[in-house]
């Protein structure tokens, strides 16, 4: 066992927590790239000197993305301290169309450090919107139950109820945003508690005070939709 081996464990240990969430979120185009593109290599192993003088390609403005990218997926497969400083020190300043690849390549490198110890890595969570600590930021559509809007008494109440949940199971409402055809909201739920229960409580506890709210909604991690998704998002969930 080499000495930088045996650092690993104090090193993770030194790490954020167990759930490596995205914080910063990560496009599906990006995800799927970055994947389809890591799976193109196999493990590898460096020198220290050989991590470093293959980081530093990292930091040459004259290297183009693409020699950059490979770079990046070859440090993640080292599963090294020195591969993972190499690509932590680029994340501070990294190229701006690689600075989700460089965020991929660091908690892929951390996992593969935490399977050179343990049989089962605890892996890392893709989301397009991110999250925090031990939660994910989820976006979520509800709607009136008829072509009636909401009136402005009847989004306060939903906020009102929506906060209260939120409060009662350790979720955070980031975003609250009110329209006669929709209520959207924005909301770090923790990992241990399922989005329905967050949600349709709710939901039941507004329509406990006047059944103003539909039993069904709409739910994503990927994206803050636009209005012309709103739409056709409206479409889709009215006709469940």
């Amino acid at each position: 066992m080499t000495n930088e081996q045996k650092d690993i464990p104090d090193f993770l240990n030194n790490l954020p927590d167990k759930f490596d969430i995205l914080e910063e979120g990560v496009n599906i185009q990006t995800q799927k790239e970055y994947i389809d593109y890591s799976h193109s290599f196999d493990r590898g192993e460096l020198t220290k000197e050989e991590t470093l003088h293959l980081g530093s390609i990292l930091f040459d403005g004259n290297q183009p993305l693409e020699a950059k990218k490979k770079v990046l997926c070859l440090l993640a497969h080292l599963g090294t301290i020195t591969a993972f400083r190499q690509i932590e020190k680029n994340y501070k300043n990294p190229d701006k169309d690689l600075k989700q690849w460089t965020v991929l390549a660091l908690q892929e490198c951390k996992m593969f450090l935490e399977s050179s110890l343990i049989e089962e890595s605890t892996g890392f969570i893709l989301s397009g919107l991110g999250g925090l600590q031990d939660k994910l930021r989820y976006y979520f559509l509800v709607l009136p139950p008829t072509d009636r809007a909401f009136t402005t008494t009847q989004t306060n109440f939903i906020q009102k109820e929506i906060n209260h949940v939120a409060r009662d199971l350790n979720c955070v409402v980031e975003s609250f945003n009110p329209s006669e055809a929709f209520v959207g909201l924005t909301v770090l739920v923790p990992m241990d508690i399922a989005l329905g229960t967050f949600i349709e409580t709710g939901i039941k506890n507004c329509n406990d005070s006047g059944n103003f709210v539909y039993e069904h909604y709409y739910v994503t991690n990927q994206n803050i939709p636009d209005k012309t998704e709103i739409n056709d998002i409206i479409k889709i969930v009215k006709e469940e």
